[in-house]
């Protein structure tokens, strides 16, 4: 397929938006009814799995019974040359394989938010007896303004079988090794309890950043699947609320009968965790059920200070990033920079220097600098912190954290360049700090044991400021099972700055 082709006479092919086992996904115009759509395409000619038809049948029909605001919608289906295709609702945002990635680890009351809208769209598709089979972080786009949606009917399966399509039995096990339930791929292909099981997956993987059981391969996977007991949440992520890691135990049970017995009663239970979560002052949630008392943190110097703000993460809502009106924060390194911060494995950190930059300084490459200049970045506030000494520190190898808050003229900028760093897998290309000796900050002299070592980054946007956090370890190891405590490190270390950190008066 090429750009320009006209499919059925009516829906010109704009862009190629990806390929995969099924066809191709292109953006498309609706010339007839004007409006952008999506087509998935289905080549015949090029493909010789006998099933793929079937598959790709089975989609139109099951995708057809649902009509939710969590579920892409349908709009056509047909063949044109040899080529079937099906036309959908396009949806502007991204996977939540890549949320998952930019925001790890997922503050709790985010990753129940998600939970929740695939939840939801589980229970629209099993009141239209229809089960998914294949939900996934790739299955599942999150659009713009933060909603759900959930895709790709290519294997669903029907509780009653009242379509002119293949029964499941007819069609060869199929769904995702490392997300799909254990009895998918045995001869009784599943339930709806099997979507149940996926989705615990997922919720694990928002919480993780992995799915509950990796491999070599599929068939690794599926065989560890059949034969262990999945591994315990709190294992990866300790200090989750105990009701978080029981749901995502009973979801993950090999037993279909010792899961939950419907989506509607799984649903129930994630709104309830998420309304036992404690309200922060900007009317979000903040991902915490117990009160937590920071110690004292042990700065440079060893003069004890008293702890920070017991919940530095007041991130504004998307209405409010809008109104740069209500930005009053003074372009400083202490309105901008927390002096100390503690993770949520309870280690401190302390800034040990910090302050304004030229903007050409805060990238190691020339593409990001241009993409700073012409978004209205002219300088960034930098800051470094180091892991304190304490009962869960390394102090003989400390975590070291540079942060970087690059302002923009406005919310869209920040926006802009946040999804060009998460789009375009730039983030290695950011500025690493030190202290220098004199006072303050310098780029890091480079070296190539600092860039063979392991590292972490995280980046988010709060208001018109894009704040970005690499962090490492001074050893500059390169074993990457310290990743759960780098990214606790520069995820805290992001939500401890930039704006709502500063307390004005």
């Amino acid at each position: 397929m090429r750009r320009g082709e006209l499919i059925a006479g009516r829906y010109e092919l704009l862009e190629r938006l990806g390929r995969g086992g099924m066809g191709e996904v292109w953006a498309a115009r609706d010339r007839t009814l004007r409006r952008d759509v999506a087509l998935k395409l289905l080549d015949l000619g090029g493909l010789g799995h006998p099933e793929l038809p079937q598959w790709f049948e089975r989609e139109a029909v099951a995708a057809a019974q649902i009509n939710h605001p969590n579920v892409v919608g349908l709009y056509d289906r047909g063949v044109h040359e040899d080529v079937l295709f099906l036309v959908m609702e396009k949806v502007a945002g991204t996977t939540l394989s890549a949320h998952i990635r930019a925001e790890s680890p997922m503050l709790l009351a985010r990753a129940l938010e998600i939970a929740d809208g695939i939840c939801t769209a589980l229970v629209a598709a099993h009141r239209a007896r229809v089960i998914h089979y294949d939900i996934k972080p790739q299955n599942v786009m999150i659009t713009e303004d933060r909603q759900v949606k959930v895709f790709d009917f290519g294997i669903a399966g029907f509780i009653q079988t009242t379509f002119s399509v293949a029964h499941s039995s007819q069609l060869t096990p199929a769904g995702t090794p490392e997300y799909g339930a254990p009895e998918q791929f045995l001869t009784e292909r599943g339930d709806e309890r099997s979507d149940l099981y996926a989705l615990g997956g997922v919720l694990f993987a928002l919480l993780t950043r992995q799915a509950p059981f990796t491999g070599p391969n599929g068939f690794a996977v599926m065989r560890r699947k059949l034969d262990e007991e999945a591994p315990r949440l709190d294992s990866l992520r300790p200090g989750l609320p105990p009701e978080v890691t029981g749901l995502v135990a009973e979801l993950l049970q090999r037993d279909p009968d010792r899961r939950p017995q419907s989506a509607q009663l799984v649903l129930e239970r994630l709104r309830q965790l998420q309304a036992a979560l404690v309200p922060v002052n900007d009317g979000t949630s903040e991902a915490r059920t117990t009160e937590e008392q920071q110690p004292p943190t042990r700065l440079l110097d060893g003069i004890e200070q008293p702890p920070g703000p017991t919940d530095p993460f007041t991130e504004l809502s998307p209405q409010s990033w809008d109104n740069s009106s209500t930005d009053e924060t003074p372009f400083t390194e202490g309105a901008l920079l927390p002096q100390r911060f503690t993770n949520d494995f309870g280690i401190d950190f302390a800034r040990a220097a910090g302050g304004a930059r030229p903007y050409d300084l805060a990238a190691s490459s020339y593409d990001m600098v241009a993409e700073l200049a012409a978004r209205g970045c002219t300088q960034v506030m930098a800051g470094v912190y180091l892991e304190q000494p304490g009962p869960h520190a390394t102090p003989e190898n400390p975590v070291v954290v540079s942060v970087q808050v690059f302002p923009f003229p406005d919310a869209a900028a920040a926006k802009g360049m946040f999804n060009y760093l998460w789009g375009n897998e730039a983030t290695w290309s950011q500025t690493f700090w030190l202290p220098q000796a004199g006072g303050g900050v310098g780029p890091c002299p480079g070296g190539d044991e600092w860039h063979q070592g392991f590292r972490y980054q995280y980046n988010n946007v709060f208001h018109r400021y894009l704040i970005a956090a690499l962090s490492t370890r001074t050893d500059h190891t390169t074993d990457g099972t310290i990743e759960p405590w780098l990214a606790a490190a520069a995820t805290r270390a992001v939500t401890s700055s930039g704006p709502q950190n500063y307390r004005g008066s």
